[in-house]
């Protein structure tokens, strides 16, 4: 076991790798130059074909091809003592016998001892490059196997070039040593590759294929990037070799058992296919004729070109240098355009170089001459951007492990032969065909591209395991779909592994076949709209709350001088009931429900909960100053009980809505009042000394009466559950620790928080009688109202705490007019999301239910993003609240990007709305309406930030533990999602609105907008939100999820997704109290496929 770990040791499997393809460039090159020697004609000359020579140009390319007969000697015999020996010792075994092959050559004064030499080398050679691609893809992750190969391929070509340079500056050594020495330089080489992979790794796959699991297990661990930051038992790399495992058992099973023979059957797996794709990468790359010029480039200088040896020799040098340097192309594009791209791109250049090759050299003019040598230094240009990498590269991708030594063998086989024909046939046909030779060369390359462009399928960017995804469906796949795959892939340089797309394709194959597409294009997108699809439209009478005058369902009854006089609106009630309270209990006999038995324990209540996601906004309604409340103004009368026995908590005219409106109204006028109107401008308010709170009503005091053990229930409820509902970002957890001591000393925050644990228990037990949660509730706005102009923290805290009963109780459409009022106390106060204790806790709560219905009404939020933080931009802003360094900041960060993406699209008319702005976005001049922004740089700086949160996460946000539905032995009719368990609510919640955040930009994405990185789909956040909320049962943060789901669900095709997301959304309500049904409605609505 190798010392390194992370980043060092894959740098120095790549460099080990490399030095093998290093050795394998060198013994490529370096008989170019030693041919036409002195020294070597005079020690062989049966193979001088030099002017004045007498040597057969057949048997010079008989002791030169034959290196690549033991070159597939050598892969042959790994064909079959590969996957026994392993990956480490075949690369160890080659380098011996390399190594004595050069011995053999660089001694040999005869013939037949040079061409003993050359086959026992090749045989090395062969099984180093029939192992090396495989140990090196094996052992490199799916986002840098492109490049790591690529990197190795530009060693190979470093080779190439040393060979020609060596020859060169050897050419002026009268002596033997002019070609002694250059064969023997090998051993050099030999010897570094057997020495690195003396103290590298073993392959994992190989290793988990012969059940070592244990070793497999450090091997993964330490070629990990964070190899020293995790430990060797981290559940992340338990679930990668779980993968890869399950992945090697299914590829046994399609093998059957037939051993080598498998790969020449096309079952389920398509071994053969994938065989026959390596084999033809192998076969276009040595056809295309590159070997024709790497072998024989000093000679094709002097007899086609028609240069002096010399000069010949010194061009093969800068064409070594220049083919070098052109296989740093690929290292940077492989990854990013794709193998296809480049090998057409390949192909094509090849073809017409060789065309115009054939055009000058037939010519013969000096003119020619140089248009023919810039053709040669193109080609080899062409070349090293295309097929050098990626011909080696595709027999390791395409091939399962199953076969993969086989297959891999077989084709660097297959590469040997069809170098030796190559190689072979060059001097003769340059000798007697001339010109000729390199037309058909052309046409061969003009030929590949039909062959690449039908047949070989795309591998960026896909680990080893997706990549057997593309073979094994209906027909073979030329792309990878996101819908492919439901988890995070290894391309996202982010930790958690990526899982098996065989979940998604198991857990629907049964239920019906899911449809990713579209039906019924309505032409949305051509017309630069946002695309509507599955919508139903119809009429709903409970939107007729937020209809302004023009709507056209609001029946004009008379017009007098132009104007409306007034109008007609549907009876809204019945549906609002039906909506919220069609599935619970009839109520029961007057007077049969009492307080008593309300706050009798419930043996089914759960300990958890939620924070509601609000609903498509209304209007703010009475915004204007309204008179200053006294006593008398906001004392109510006794309770009507026969109103408390309906189901209307907050319906017009109910108790509920009166007393909200009083508070609401009292709170603006307290807010607006926060700065005199001009100086000297007396407050409006008394002094705090002078004004003392009034006794309390003597009614209202008798309502909210508790007794110490319902006192003890509320009190124990609050705690246990609702506390938890907004202190999930919160690591101090101010709302469960510090607001009850508070509430000791300020009776209105103490009635606050038991009438919002009463509502709770009144929601989530579905009582139709809610008398004490109301009482509680007219109390603490009773004690409130007359301290709002003190605007102490403790006044914030008891208006929050309302809001969320609010929250709670009321239709989610009317969410705006629950919060608007707190919004104005909030910014009264001056705060922010930084300044720290209670206050930014409060703040903090507040910003999740405006974000939450921000998205649910694609309207801006209630307060400024430019008062969140406070900085001057969004940079500072991020810097601030990551300088703060704990995990629950950074689960705030996210909501405060989600406001910012928010703001974004109200600002460039995103979101349509009414007159052609965001509801709530400012039509006057103030900072707020003047915020220009150049939307697609705008949206690339906030994209970008979105992103580098999730990739930048503390360990407190990530997973602990990711399991693919496909393992988790659910049937096709149950969970079609992931498990995604979390630690932590704010690593829930954070993460969840990560996913909603990247979804909607990535909905709302400029046209032109170019990746260097290709982000995830719309497709793969969606299922990540679902996987979380099913995965996760903390309520506070399945009250978060309710809007998230529903932008979520509107990505999924299959009833089978569908099912599962009503099912979460009917949990939350059953055992939070909070309402979903309307959602899980609306999601009925626009998925329009499934019956009840």
């Amino acid at each position: 076991m190798t010392f390194l770990t992370g980043k060092a040791l894959n740098w120095a499997i790549t460099a080990t790798a490399g030095s093998g393809f290093l050795l394998f460039g060198y013994d490529q090159g370096v008989m170019s130059g030693l041919l036409t020697g002195d020294a070597f004609v005079k020690t062989f000359p049966e193979i001088n074909t030099n002017d004045g020579g007498n040597g057969s140009s057949s048997l010079q390319g008989t002791v030169v091809a034959i290196y690549e007969i033991g070159c597939f000697f050598g892969a042959g015999f790994t064909l079959f003592a590969g996957e026994l020996l392993g990956r480490r010792w075949m690369i160890m075994i080659g380098s011996v016998v390399l190594a004595i092959g050069a011995v053999l050559q660089a001694s040999a004064y005869g013939i037949p001892q040079m061409i003993v030499g050359r086959i026992v080398a090749g045989l090395g050679n062969g099984m180093n490059t029939a192992t090396i691609p495989v140990w090196h893809s094996e052992l490199t992750k799916a986002t840098d196997r492109g490049k790591s190969l690529s990197i190795e391929l530009t060693i190979n070509i470093f080779g190439v070039m040393t060979a020609y340079w060596v020859d060169y500056g050897m050419s002026f050594e009268p002596s033997e040593a002019q070609f002694r020495f250059p064969l023997a330089l090998q051993i050099l080489f030999a010897i570094m590759t057997f020495l690195g992979v003396l103290v590298l790794p073993e392959s994992p796959r190989w290793l988990i294929a012969h059940d070592r699991l244990e070793e497999a297990r450090k091997v993964l661990w330490s070629v990990d990037d964070g190899a020293k930051t995790v430990t060797i038992d981290d559940a992340r790399l338990s679930r990668e070799l779980a993968v890869i495992k399950q992945t090697i058992d299914e590829e046994r099973h399609a093998a059957q058992g037939q051993s080598f023979m498998a790969i020449f059957k096309n079952g389920p797996q398509r071994f053969l296919y994938r065989t026959m794709l390596g084999i033809g990468g192998q076969f276009m790359q040595q056809i295309s004729g590159v070997n024709l010029i790497t072998y024989y480039n000093t000679v094709i200088f002097q007899k086609s070109v028609g240069l002096s040896r010399n000069l010949a020799l010194l061009l093969a040098g800068f064409n070594g240098v220049a083919y070098f340097f052109s296989t740093f192309v690929p290292i940077w594009t492989i990854d990013r355009l794709g193998r296809r791209k480049l090998m057409l791109f390949a192909v094509v250049g090849q073809g017409c170089c060789m065309a115009i090759l054939a055009g000058t050299v037939h010519d013969g003019s000096t003119a020619a001459g140089i248009v023919a040598t810039i053709m040669l230094f193109l080609f080899n240009f062409f070349f090293a951007v295309g097929l050098l990498a990626i011909a080696w590269l595709l027999p390791a991708e395409y091939t399962p492990l199953a076969i993969r030594t086989k297959a891999a063998a077989l084709a660097t086989a297959s590469n040997w032969i069809f170098t030796f024909l190559v190689v072979e046939i060059t001097p003769v046909s340059i000798d007697n065909i001339g010109y000729k030779t390199y037309i058909y060369f052309a046409i061969f390359n003009f030929c590949f591209v039909p062959l690449i462009y039908f047949f070989y399928p795309e591998t960026q960017r896909l680990s080893l395991e997706q990549i057997d995804k593309l073979f094994t469906g209906e027909k073979v796949l030329l792309h990878w779909h996101p819908s492919m795959d439901d988890s995070e892939t290894e391309m996202d340089h982010t930790e958690a592994l990526k899982e098996d797309q065989a979940d998604r394709i198991e857990s629907l194959a049964q239920a019906g076949p899911g449809d990713e597409t579209k039906p019924r294009c309505q032409g949305c997108q051509n017309r630069r709209e946002t695309c509507e699809w599955g919508v139903r439209l119809s009429f709903r009478p409970e939107n007729a709350q937020s209809m302004n005058i023009e709507h056209p369902s609001m029946r004009q009854a008379a017009e007098v001088n132009g104007k409306t006089q007034n109008f007609q609106i549907i009876d809204i009630t019945p549906e609002v009931i039906r909506d919220y309270f069609e599935e619970i209990t009839p109520p029961p006999e007057e007077g049969s429900e009492q307080l008593d038995s309300m706050l009798k324990p419930s043996s089914t209540a759960p300990i958890n909960s939620n924070v509601q996601s609000p609903v498509p906004a209304v209007e703010p309604i009475n915004q204007g100053p309204s008179p200053h409340l006294g006593q008398e103004s906001i004392a109510s009368p006794v309770i009507d009980t026969a109103l408390c026995s309906k189901m209307a908590s907050f319906l017009p005219g109910s108790h509920f809505q009166e007393l909200h409106t009083q508070l609401r109204s009292r709170i603006f006028d307290t807010a607006r009042s926060a700065f005199p109107s001009r100086f000297g401008t007396p407050d409006i308010f008394p002094e705090p000394a002078s004004e003392l709170p009034l006794e309390d009503d003597e009614e209202s005091r008798r309502l909210a009466h508790l007794s110490p053990e319902q006192e003890y229930r509320l009190w124990d409820n609050y705690i246990n559950e609702v506390a938890s509902w907004v202190d999930k970002f919160d690591s101090e957890r101010h709302w469960e620790l510090v607001l009850p001591l508070l509430a000791k000393s300020h009776p209105h925050l103490k009635y606050a928080i038991l009438a919002l644990s009463a509502r709770q228990i009144e929601r989530k037990e579905k009582k139709l009688d809610f008398s004490c949660s109301l009482a509680l509730y007219q109390h603490a706005i009773h004690l409130l109202s007359p301290l709002l102009h003190l605007r102490t923290t403790e006044i914030l805290a008891s208006c929050m705490v309302l809001c969320v009963l609010e929250m709670l109780s009321c239709s989610p459409k009317a969410w705006r007019r629950h919060l608007d009022g707190c919004a104005a106390l909030i910014q009264a106060l001056n705060i922010s999301g930084t300044c720290g204790g209670l206050e930014q806790a409060l703040f903090w709560g507040f910003a999740r239910m405006d974000i939450c219905g921000a998205l649910i009404s694609s309207e801006t939020m209630l307060i400024p993003m430019h008062n969140w933080i406070g900085a001057a931009d969004v940079m500072t802003d991020v810097s601030l609240l990551i300088g703060q360094g704990r995990s629950d900041i950074y689960a705030n960060l996210v909501i405060y990007l989600c406001g910012r993406v928010v703001e974004l699209f109200c600002s460039s008319g995103k979101w349509e709305q009414k007159n052609g702005r965001c509801k709530g976005f400012p039509s006057s001049s103030s900072s707020s309406s003047s915020f220009a922004v150049d939307y697609v740089s705008e949206w690339q700086r906030l994209f970008e930030l979105v992103e580098s949160w999730y990739n930048n996460r503390p360990e407190a946000m990530k997973a602990l533990i990711t399991i693919p539905s496909s393992s988790t032995g659910q049937n096709p009719s149950g969970n079609p999602f992931p498990t995604i368990f979390f630690g932590n609510p704010a690593a829930v919640s954070g993460n969840q609105m990560y996913h909603t955040a990247a979804l909607l930009m990535l909905k709302y994405k400029p046209a032109h907008v170019q990746f260097a990185r290709k982000p995830h789909s719309m497709l793969w956040h969606a299922r990540h939100i679902c996987a979380i909320s099913i995965s996760n049962a903390h309520h506070g943060c399945w009250t978060n999820s309710t809007q998230p789901l529903w932008i979520a669900g509107q990505h999924m095709s299959h009833p089978c997704e569908h099912k599962a997301i009503l099912e979460i959304y009917e949990r939350i309500e059953r055992e939070t109290g909070w309402a979903t049904k309307w959602r899980a409605d609306d999601l009925r609505d626009f998925w329009g496929d499934l019956e009840e």
